[in-house]
């Protein structure tokens, strides 16, 4: 069951919308703008989500004629499956940064064609002959929600304007995705944060076929967002908070802690799935492919550091301390 919509400041409420697998709700956000409203963030294109997104929307009095615009943090099903219908509703423009756009569209266009290079990069990081396939359907599910369509508007640079929402600005802040944006006000000092800083636990930062260097990436966005004024952060997934130099300073913590748990394991040759298994044990398929793809992220992240080097052999790779 999902909560009710809440107005959690003036003229700003959160729409929770459940989604099919954990964390189980997702937020959107309604912005009440001088000119009618603006959507954040949409939710997963299921009956439900349409039912929860939609319903809501209706009871805070957003109309097809009152909605002007959704603006999309990144390209992350959960956040963007309901762009396409909640635009066909309402006739709303939708903007979405160009990088995760291009990401959105080689999800849909080119997964037969990167599905057989993530097969491979998964054999040559270890992953055994066996749990290859396994990890492959846990990422073809992700890819079968997609049905990509084109955005109204491409955001592009790193900062700019919220179109039909005056005061609030859009910031890049790649890391979680390679186009995610987050949503602040400096004179209220109100961030929407997409999946950028959650209160309760660290986004997955993932090395994959579509971000060779995610770590680095999100820890320069969040030294870059660390000073901004925030007094209220408007989270994806859990509730709203306030504590947010705190939080972004723990969340770095703790990628400095996990590196250091990784470059721990690193005295000896290790494959990336075995430092995975080091580090998070055995898990289920789906859980497996974020934890891999963590893991492979601060492994790249202590290459680039000088802390760590890979080599390969017969196909294979490795990774020792420096």
């Amino acid at each position: 069951m999902t909560a009710p919509p809440l107005q959690v400041a003036p003229g700003v409420h959160r729409l929770s919308v459940p989604l099919p697998f954990p964390p189980r709700e997702v937020a959107a956000w309604v912005i009440d703008g001088p000119d009618g409203h603006v959507l954040v963030d949409t939710g997963i294109d299921t009956a439900a989500g349409r039912e929860a997104l939609l319903g809501g929307a209706e009871h805070l009095g957003v109309t097809p004629d009152s909605l002007g615009w959704v603006l999309l943090t990144h390209a992350h099903i959960d956040h963007y499956g309901l762009a396409g219908p909640v635009r066909a509703w309402a006739g709303a423009q939708v903007a979405m940064h160009e990088r995760d756009e291009e990401l959105a569209r080689r999800f849909v266009d080119r997964w037969p064609e990167d599905r057989a290079l993530v097969g491979r990069e998964l054999a040559a990081g270890g992953v055994p002959e066996a749990a290859v396939p396994q990890l492959l359907a846990a990422s073809d599910f992700i890819h079968r929600q997609y049905r990509w369509f084109r955005p109204d508007v491409l955001l592009r640079g790193d900062e700019g304007d919220v179109p039909g929402a005056p005061g609030w600005r859009w910031i890049l802040t790649p890391g979680h995705s390679p186009g995610h944006v987050v949503v602040h006000h400096p004179e209220r000092r109100i961030l929407i944060a997409g999946d950028h800083v959650l209160p309760r636990i660290s986004p997955n930062i993932g090395a994959d076929l579509y971000a060779s260097d995610p770590l680095s990436d999100y820890l320069a966005s969040l030294r870059r967002l660390r000073e901004l004024p925030v007094d209220l952060v408007l989270p994806s997934h859990g509730e709203p908070f306030t504590d947010f130099a705190a939080r972004v300073d723990a969340i770095a913590a703790h990628h400095d802690q996990r590196a250091a748990q990784v470059l721990a394991l690193l005295g000896q040759p290790r494959s990336p799935y075995d430092a995975t298994v080091a580090v998070f044990g055995e898990l289920p398929p789906q859980n497996m492919l974020h934890a891999y793809r963590e893991t492979l992220a601060h492994l790249v992240y202590l290459e680039r550091t000088g802390a760590a080097r890979r080599t390969r052999d017969a196909g294979l790779e490795h990774w020792t301390a420096a």
